[in-house]
């Protein structure tokens, strides 16, 4: 392993006790990380999202459809956020994006949420699309608040109350499950790849002073 590539190890881990440290406390530490990661993020997603606009924008422009252009004037309005007297210029693209992703997620949401469930749920050709079917008539029934559920209605809104909470209970399961698999590989990281195992003991001395630290400020 190469010095640079070493430094970038260590870096790594730095970053990681860096905010593994919040468990304790917020601290001084926690918060470079956190603002470093964040500013890091930003600037990623910056880069990412210039780069497609710019994949997407050049074929047109190739073609001399140049009414592309208007997309990089909307883009610069943003930068007017930052422009007390202008902010108003802030509000177009601002406006146009909402409404736009309101509109294809309202599409969206109808097409996969109402018109393919109801596809799905009429489809009955196994056990497992049986389940389906009753998972989610039940689960509307659960939700019917015209009347009070009482007699066959209320069994079935016990029903579909069951199942939400199975699905309910699947998915903290599998973000409880995804949480543990990065925490894993990051405590491997930290004593399985050399140099950073070198900075788990630099982390706990220092862990040790603010301990020490916090004790004498309590003290009278």
């Amino acid at each position: 392993m190469s010095a640079l590539e070493s430094l970038v190890v260590l870096g790594a881990a730095g970053m990681t006790l860096a905010l593994l440290s919040y468990l304790w406390r917020e601290n001084l530490f926690f918060r470079i990380a956190e603002h470093a990661y964040m500013g890091t993020a930003i600037a990623y997603g910056a880069l990412l999202s210039a780069d497609a606009a710019l994949r997407i924008l050049q074929p047109h422009l190739q073609k001399g459809e140049y009414i592309w252009l208007l997309t990089v004037v909307l883009g610069i309005l943003y930068l007017f956020f930052f422009a007390k007297q202008y902010f108003f210029l802030y509000r177009y693209p601002t406006a146009i994006v909402m409404a736009t992703g309101i509109g294809v997620s309202l599409a969206r949401g109808v097409k996969t949420n109402l018109l393919d469930q109801a596809r799905i749920t009429t489809l009955v050709t196994d056990v497992s699309s049986a389940l389906i079917a009753v998972g989610v008539i039940c689960g509307i029934f659960y939700f019917y608040a015209t009347m009070e559920p009482k007699g066959p209605l209320k069994a079935v809104s016990s029903v579909g109350r069951w199942f939400l909470m199975a699905a309910f209970g699947a998915q903290i399961g599998l973000h409880v499950m995804a949480r543990t698999s990065l925490i894993i590989g990051r405590i491997r990281f930290l004593f399985f790849e050399p140099p950073a195992n070198y900075m788990i003991p630099v982390a706990i001395i220092m862990l040790l002073i603010g301990i020490f630290m916090d004790y004498r400020k309590k003290q009278p």
